[in-house]
């Protein structure tokens, strides 16, 4: 039988020998250092650009990204007065139609919508009647989403009114379904369905395979399951009110274009 001295002996020198091999990845441990995650300085690869209302135009769209709402309408109002300083109406317009979204994401849709109307107003002043409707269109999106359906339904009307005379356009689809859209939300399915079918009529006339395809199911589901509501609109931000928990799960969208 083994000596319980030995025995002693042998388990200090197993842990001696365990905890010389344990020491240098505690060492390495002590001074290697933890990487951290620190906020990208941009989500632009590329420099900002020379003309000084174009990079505040860039660094607001960065703002959104990041959910920073009140600097980034900051900088739009910034670069809006330098486009106004040069009468550069076009780019007056579509910058307030960019202030307009980051309202809509900052959950401010009274300052939305008026964003939306100046952006429509700079439109019809340089004679842009595609950008005036889908700004107008904005404005009826933001009404659908309160549940002011009828109200919705007159704003989606003036887009159309801002049409009239030109050629069927992808506005004109765009509108139709959101009319669509908000009669549905409203349980009018039999003007859903005239609405939809609008869209369906002038995505076939663009030859938008895509858009015939979507709002042909949709009228199908309209038509056979009036109970079910359809995920995978085509416009973004359609059914809102049904999927709002799952929109608020999301990450922040994209930041629009520079102008």
């Amino acid at each position: 039988m083994q000596d319980p001295k030995n025995k002693v002996k042998l388990a200090l020198i197993a842990c001696g020998f365990i905890l010389l091999l344990l020491l240098p990845f505690a060492l390495m441990r002590e001074t290697t250092p933890v990487a951290t995650m620190s906020k990208d300085d941009t989500i632009n690869p590329y420099p900002a650009p020379s003309d000084e209302a174009s990079a505040l135009v860039q660094k607001a769209a960065e703002n959104y990204f990041y959910r920073e709402f009140k600097q980034g309408a900051d900088n739009y109002r910034k670069a809006i007065a330098i486009y106004e300083s040069r009468n550069d109406y076009p780019h007056v317009a579509k910058t307030y139609h960019s202030l307009g979204d980051l309202y809509v994401w900052a959950h401010q849709p009274e300052e939305a919508e008026k964003n939306y109307q100046l952006a429509a107003d700079f439109h019809e002043q340089v004679k842009n009647p595609m950008g005036k409707a889908e700004s107008l269109m904005e404005i009826g999106e933001i009404y659908k989403k309160a549940e002011r359906f009828e109200e919705a339904e007159s704003w989606y009307l003036k887009s159309l009114v801002a049409l009239e005379g030109m050629e069927p356009n992808r506005v004109h689809g765009q509108v139709q379904e959101a009319r669509g859209h908000n009669h549905w939300a409203n349980n009018k399915l039999t003007e859903a369905i005239d609405a939809f079918t609008e869209a369906k009529k002038v995505y076939s006339g663009l030859h938008y395979n895509l858009g015939v395809e979507h709002i042909t199911n949709v009228i199908f589901r309209l038509e056979h399951n009036k109970e079910r509501m359809h995920k995978h609109a085509v416009r973004e931000g359609a059914f809102e009110n049904e999927y709002r928990h799952e929109r608020e799960q999301e990450p922040a969208p994209a930041p629009p274009q520079s102008h």
